[in-house]
């Protein structure tokens, strides 16, 4: 081959490396490569820009300790200057954390979780200030959000995550902007800093495959045949299109049907590479001297041994599994959550589902809104939880509203939310298995519709009373394992039905300390007289206490107010009466809550021989004050006019890289079968009918090459579907070459 030649092939493989590498760089577009139409893509797109997740981009930084008094102020700092940083719209970070406290009337305030109890360190002061950053650590411990989203437990590793659509011009000033913070940045955290996108450009990952592979395939096939002299025949000028267009053919074929855009274009940039090749590389007419006699064609041995091959393939490609992993550099995919999230039945589905992904193998954190709710203080109960007042769940909500994880996870209008699953750094994990696991879930599992029903209510009939208890101690029961397994202290079997006992305790069964109780109650009492405008002598005092004790669990306000009545005589109207035994009866119903919770909660832990302190036990004791009641969510028709209903569905790189997959599973099959029928032509329009035998050859190597992924049940994905098309590519220009033209072999059969 001349020089000139050899340049050429040169020139044009330059141009179909560098011109895609300059278009997927060109402009950043994070669906280039999402299926479009597709309920995952469509509701992706959607979230994404009502969360600002398209910009957003993660960067992690390793610090001595996050808790320590200088580093808590110095994150509010580091925010600050990043926010300053040109091209950064907005930055997220830890510093904003809230601690939310609600009274028994439902009344919040917030404060920052970071910010008490700050102050630089002083002589003599070490201890209390260690004992502030103890503190901090278990306010946010108990939040799954802020640590999925921020810190870690251990406070050695913080998040930021900077809105920016220019990241590789202004990382230098946020590595700036973090060492002039004053932050204590630990001795192994690297100079530069790394971001990783919430949603990248699926183009950004082998991009360079489709081209490689094809033009690699092509070049070592026509090299070897070059040299084993084995092309029938030269082509010259334009007669050269013959190879190029079966080479094209032959790279094409896993992407051509395919119907996403960047997809084929993809296919397109690796068709054109082995064309050009081929174009460039094939023999001419002067470079293929006649053969002595006429040559009949390829062998038939080695026809049958490609048949064979052929077969093999065809059996196996069915097992082929693609998996792209195209979006593979996000951290993190998202769910999202579409409902009344201030309805507490709506937000425990959530947190239900939430558990769910936290067992699953590759995740290693899950968090939604729900979470916020173990952190906020909640007066006058006995332990973090959702509350039942959809008013207080709002109030809530609306208090934390500037909380950076809140902003991050909750739309402002409280109808969409935003379950994250948070992958685990091992490299070998499948995202997309997770992804196929959650959709399982969701389409067999999650409660689309749910009934609210107060259990303690009078107009509730026994039937759902008894179901709804039913489903309280159900989903303790299930609560508690799940918490206990990812704390790293799995129940065995006698530890779980000693939790599936109290659970159905606490949602049936009310069981206290009679004589704390009524000590208590008495006590309760007596306060309650004490503190009223109109007083009661002891002995009607001592009456009423005996009828409020004898009342016992859910004694109704009317109940009440008879007591009350007999007690004072006729000395109270009727309005103070009505609100005398209204907040009398809420009184003694809190009290007869708290100590049976005490007794379930002691219950809980013993039997499941859990220590009493930490985030552990406090987790367990908000699972049985949930199984408590009398709020629950039943499950209900789909259809039915007076549920709260959810609709959920997984988003983000890896839904969009199984919602690519599938779809490109299916259109493996159907562009196979096209390209082997215009293989079939062309080998027809070179050879004539003869040139058909030639058929196998072409096929052979790549039903070679989908052997071992089909035999491992391994996925494929990219760089393996483009070394399957460079091997059909390669086989086309076997078969082409061994293939005697027409006319020899019209002139072959006439003699």
């Amino acid at each position: 081959m001349t020089a000139g030649r050899w340049a050429l092939a040169a020139l044009i493989t330059a141009v179909g490396v560098i011109v895609p590498a300059h278009a997927a760089r060109a402009a950043r577009n994070p669906f280039a490569w999402a299926p479009p139409g597709t309920e995952i893509v469509e509701r992706g797109r959607s979230a994404a820009t009502r969360f600002g997740l398209l910009s957003l981009h993660e960067v992690t930084v390793e610090v001595d300790d996050a808790f320590a008094a200088a580093n808590r102020q110095a994150l509010a700092l580091a925010e600050a200057r990043i926010a300053e940083v040109a091209g950064v719209r907005a930055v997220f970070g830890p510093a904003g954390l809230l601690d939310i406290t609600a009274d028994p009337r439902g009344n919040t305030s917030a404060r920052p979780v970071l910010g008490r109890g700050g102050g630089g360190k002083q002589p003599g002061v070490a201890e209390p200030l260690e004992s502030e950053g103890e503190a901090a650590r278990q306010r946010v411990v108990r939040r799954a959000d802020a640590l999925g989203w921020f810190l870690t437990e251990n406070g050695r590793r913080v998040r930021f995550f900077i809105d920016t659509d220019r990241w590789p011009s202004v990382a230098p000033e946020v590595a700036n902007a973090l060492a002039a913070s004053g932050l204590g940045l630990a001795p192994t955290s690297s100079v530069g800093i790394d971001a990783r996108p919430l949603w990248p450009d699926p183009r950004g990952r082998g991009r360079l495959m489709n081209i490689g592979f094809s033009a690699l395939w092509v070049l070592c096939m026509l090299v070897a045949l070059r040299r084993a002299r084995a092309i029938v025949v030269g082509r010259s000028g334009w007669g050269r299109l013959v190879p190029a267009f079966a080479a094209a053919v032959g790279a094409a074929a896993p992407f051509a049907l395919v119907p996403v855009t960047g997809v084929r274009i993809a296919g397109g940039y690796a068709a054109l590479s082995a064309a050009l090749i081929a174009f460039a590389l094939w023999p001419g007419r002067k470079k293929v001297p006649a053969p002595a006699e006429e040559v009949p064609g390829p062998r038939w041995p080695l026809v049958v041994f490609a048949l064979a091959v052929v077969f093999a393939g065809v059996a196996l490609l069915p097992r082929v599994r693609v998996g792209t992993r195209q979006w593979d550099a996000a951290p993190m995919f998202f769910v999202s959550v579409r409902g009344e999230l201030d309805e507490p039945v709506v937000l425990r589905e959530i947190r239900r589902v939430t558990d769910h992904l936290r067992e699953q193998p590759g995740v290693a954190n899950a968090w939604s809104v729900a979470d916020l709710f173990m952190g906020v203080t909640l007066e006058g109960d006995e332990a973090s939880r959702i509350p039942d007042d959809p008013e207080q769940v709002r109030r809530i909500l609306v208090q934390a509203r500037t909380d950076p994880a809140v902003r991050l996870e909750l739309a402002g209008d409280h109808r969409e939310a935003l379950i994250v699953v948070r992958f685990d750094d091992d490299p070998t994990v499948d995202h997309l298995t997770i992804v196929a696991r959650l959709e399982r879930y969701l389409e067999l599992e999650l409660r689309r519709a749910l009934l609210r029903v107060d259990t303690s209510a009078p107009g509730v009939s026994p039937v759902t009373r008894s179901l709804g208890r039913g489903v309280l101690a159900i989903d303790a029961r299930e609560r508690v394992l799940r918490i206990c397994a990812r704390s790293g202290r799995p129940l065995d079997a006698t530890e779980a039905l000693a939790v599936e006992r109290v659970a159905r305790q606490a949602a049936t069964i009310p069981v206290a300390d009679p004589a704390r109780l009524e000590a208590d109650i008495a006590d309760n009492v007596r306060d309650f007289i004490a503190r009223h405008p109109f007083a009661l002598g002891p002995a009607e005092t001592s009456r009423l206490i005996a009828a409020v004790a004898a009342m016992g669990d859910g004694a109704s306000v009317d109940e009440v107010r008879v007591a009350v009545a007999t007690a004072y005589g006729g000395r109270l109207s009727d309005t103070v009466l009505r609100t005398t035994a209204d907040s009398l009866a809420r009184r003694i119903a809190a009290v007869r809550r708290r100590h049976i919770a005490a007794t379930n909660f002691k219950d809980m832990l013993t039997g499941a021989q859990l220590p009493s302190e930490g985030v552990l036990a406090d987790e367990v004791r908000g699972a049985t004050l949930d199984a408590m009641g009398p709020v629950v969510g039943i499950p209900a028709p789909a259809d039915s006019a007076t549920a709260f209903r959810l609709d959920l569905v997984p988003v983000g790189g890896a839904p969009n890289d199984r919602a690519l997959s599938l779809l490109w599973r299916r259109a493996l099959g159907p562009g196979a079968v096209a390209a082997v029928g215009l293989l079939a032509i062309l080998l027809v329009f070179a050879g004539g009918p003869a040139g058909v035998r030639s058929l196998a050859l072409a096929l052979a190597p790549a039903a070679a090459a989908i052997a071992p992924a089909a035999l491992l049940g391994e996925p494929v994905g990219l760089p393996t579907l483009s070394f399957y098309g460079g091997a059909l590519a390669a086989g086309a220009l076997l078969a082409l070459a061994v293939t005697p033209p027409a006319r020899r072999e019209a002139g072959r059969r006439r003699e």
